[in-house]
């Protein structure tokens, strides 16, 4: 009797594999087909939104009101796992802004001249349990007699006198 090539056997057996997984393949290929033809006639910034929503619209409105150079205290109502995210991507859109990012609705904002409040969207608050250290009141306060420069959205700014 003779045996098997090992060539032979590794194609054989690569051709099992590639039956098997052909169909889980090609979903993944239609399905990245169907995003890239959604992002085809979008400008670099619309891309940048429809992939990285809300941060990225927050983060526009933010770079718009706040000067480069210019410090900004972001009050994150967000999960911790979000957090670290969002804090990631504004400090990388924001850049060369000072950025402070917190979860804490009480965090100091020492040398900062703008303040945004950034609330995640519903689904995202939905994932992870919340931290008790955000405070509805206590941020009304605080943002009761700043002047406010902007809100829609996910965001408000502003500018700490």
């Amino acid at each position: 009797m003779r045996s098997i090539r090992p060539g032979l056997a590794l194609a054989a057996l690569l051709a099992a594999w590639i039956a098997v997984a052909w169909p889980h393949v090609s979903e993944q290929l239609d399905s990245s087909a169907k995003a890239r033809a959604g992002l085809a006639g979008l400008s670099w910034e619309d891309r940048a939104a429809a992939v990285d929503s809300p941060g990225y619209q927050a983060a526009r409105h933010i770079a718009g009101a706040v000067p480069p150079g210019g410090c900004v205290l972001v009050l994150a109502h967000t999960g911790p796992e979000h957090l670290r995210y969002y804090g990631t991507r504004f400090a990388y859109y924001l850049y060369p802004r000072r950025l402070r990012f917190s979860d804490h609705s009480d965090a100091a904002w020492e040398g900062c001249q703008h303040l945004a409040v950034f609330r995640d969207t519903a689904a995202n608050l939905a994932q992870e349990t919340f931290q008790d250290h955000w405070d509805e009141g206590q941020l009304q306060q605080r943002t009761g007699s700043l002047t406010k420069i902007l809100s829609g959205g996910q965001v408000e700014i502003f500018r700490v006198r």
